[in-house]
C-alpha cells in the first residue's frame, strides 16, 4: 500500500510532509519516563514528545512570541490541537470529507474542503489513532497508536471565522442561503456546519473557516479552517517570521541550529521546498 493509499483508507486527506532534522532541545526536558504504548506523542520540530513544554520554555527556549505579539501578528493567544496518524507535517491542505457518512448507512454529503484544530488535545487523539491497533481490554475496544501518530500542538489566525454564537454572523448566513437556520446550525453542529450548502455559505461570506460545538462541553474551541495552507496555522515551535506569514509551512521559518550560538533559540533545520 502506498502512503497516499493509506491516507485515502483512513480520509485524512492532503498534507505535505517534510524531512526535519532532530535537534532534540525539548525531548532533553521532557522525555523523562517511557511513553506509554496507548499514548499519541506530540509533534515537535524534529523532535517526538512524550509531553507539552509551557508556554514559558517554549518561550525561553524556541521561537514562540509573547501573547501581545501573536495578538498583533494576528493568532489567538490559545493554542490549539491537531491529531494525525500522520508524522512531519509541514503543512496542512484542506480536505472535503464527510464525517456523518456513517458506513454508507445514508448518501454522502462532502462540504468545503476544511482542517479542524481544536483546544482540547485528548479530543484531537482520537483522529491521530485512526487505523490504529485495536485492542480488548475489559470488554471495551480501544486503539493502539501508530509509530507515526502525532498531535500538532499549533497557534491560530481565527479572528475572520464564523462563530455559530454570533447573532450577526447567524443573520449574514440566513441571508445566503435565503432561509430561516434550523436549531443544528443555530447550535454550531459541526456536521450540519460541514455539509454543502452551510460551508459553501460561510465561504461565499468570505470567512476563513467556522466554529463548531464538539468540545464546548469542555470549554473548548474547536474550528475548521478553510486556507491552513496560505499562514492560518503556525506550530508552536516555528519563528513566526513576519516575512513568511503567507506561507503554508507551519514552522516557516525556524532557524538552522548552526546560525546559532548555544542552539537554544533554534530548534531544527527545516527544508521548506517539500
Amino acid at each position: 500500500m502506498t502512503i497516499q493509499d493509506r491516507r485515502q483508507k483512513l480520509d485524512i486527506g492532503h498534507v505535505r510532509l517534510g524531512k526535519m532534522n532532530p535537534f532534540g532541545v525539548f525531548a532533553k526536558l521532557i522525555n523523562k519516563g517511557v511513553r506509554s504504548k496507548d499514548v499519541v506523542p506530540y509533534q515537535g520540530a524534529g523532535e517526538v514528545l512524550d509531553a507539552m513544554p509551557t508556554e514559558e520554555q517554549l518561550r525561553e527556549l524556541g521561537n514562540l512570541p509573547t501573547e501581545k505579539e501573536l495578538m498583533e501578528r494576528g493568532f489567538d493567544p490559545k493554542t490549539f490541537y491537531h491529531g494525525s496518524p500522520e508524522k512531519n507535517i509541514m503543512e496542512f491542505v484542506p480536505q472535503a470529507s464527510d464525517r456523518t457518512a456513517f458506513g454508507g448507512f445514508r448518501e454522502r454529503r462532502v462540504g468545503e474542503p476544511v482542517t479542524y484544530f481544536s483546544e482540547d488535545p485528548r479530543y484531537t487523539e482520537g483522529f491521530a489513532l485512526k487505523g490504529g491497533m485495536p485492542v480488548n481490554k475489559g470488554g471495551l475496544t480501544y486503539y493502539l497508536p501508530h509509530e507515526s501518530s502525532r498531535i500538532y500542538p499549533v497557534k491560530l489566525k481565527i479572528d475572520n471565522v464564523y462563530n455559530y454564537k454570533n447573532p450577526q454572523h447567524q443573520e449574514m448566513l440566513e441571508k445566503e442561503l435565503g432561509q430561516s437556520l434550523d436549531m443544528d446550525t443555530k447550535i454550531g453542529d459541526p456536521f450540519k456546519l460541514q455539509e454543502p450548502d452551510i460551508s459553501k455559505a460561510i465561504k461565499d461570506l468570505g470567512f476563513e473557516g467556522f466554529l463548531t460545538n464538539e468540545t464546548a462541553r469542555f470549554g473548548n474551541r474547536t474550528v475548521g479552517l478553510f486556507y491552513p495552507e496560505k499562514g492560518n496555522v503556525r506550530s508552536v515551535f516555528a519563528q513566526f517570521d513576519p516575512e513568511k506569514a503567507d506561507k503554508g509551512n507551519i514552522y516557516a521559518s525556524i532557524i538552522p541550529p548552526a546560525t546559532t550560538a548555544v542552539g537554544l533559540g533554534a530548534l531544527a533545520g527545516l527544508d521548506e521546498s517539500t
